[in-house]
């Protein structure tokens, strides 16, 4: 995979994100708030650097960055890190049933939870947010980028 490529952003990306989420989860879960799934709400902030920071990788290394390559690359991100941290989670779950039953007795909806069910509201939730961090980074990308085209255009000219 090139540097430069949506694939290698996006899951260079996507690892820092799974990385952070798994962190996350194991000291809440230390700390005895792993079944307060109110704390999740935080996950956003970590995804939120992980498609920042895939975003602006490539929008440096890929001279022909476009919008779509960005959203690509966040979206690639957010996917990936939350299909591995379903997985994650789903291990966990397997072999931490008292867990499981922390969740079902907290959650309105428990007694229709299992680890299937679990994993797959991890990947929506983690593809849903990512999407809109995608879509808003982008827009702060776009904001930026007709002044640098405009600086460009003035510099092109002047060394006409």
């Amino acid at each position: 995979m090139k540097k430069d490529s949506i694939e290698y952003n996006g899951l260079i990306g996507g690892i820092i994100v799974f990385i952070g989420l798994v962190a996350f989860f194991l000291i809440m879960n230390a700390a005895g708030l792993g079944h307060n799934l109110e704390l999740r709400a935080l996950n956003i902030v970590i995804m939120g650097f992980g498609v920042f920071y895939s975003i602006k990788s490539i929008h440096r290394r890929n001279k022909e960055f476009d919008y779509f390559k960005g959203i690509g690359a966040g979206m690639l991100t957010a996917v990936s890190s939350s299909l591995a941290f379903a997985v994650f989670i789903f291990i966990y779950l397997l072999f931490s049933p008292e867990f499981l039953q922390e969740i079902k007795t907290v959650e309105p909806f428990g007694n229709y939870l299992n680890a299937f069910l679990i994993s797959f509201i991890i990947v929506m939730e983690g593809s849903g947010s990512g999407f809109f961090l995608s879509y808003g980074t982008m827009q702060w990308y776009k904001k930026r980028t007709p002044e640098k085209f405009l600086k460009e255009q003035r510099e092109n000219k002047e060394s006409k």
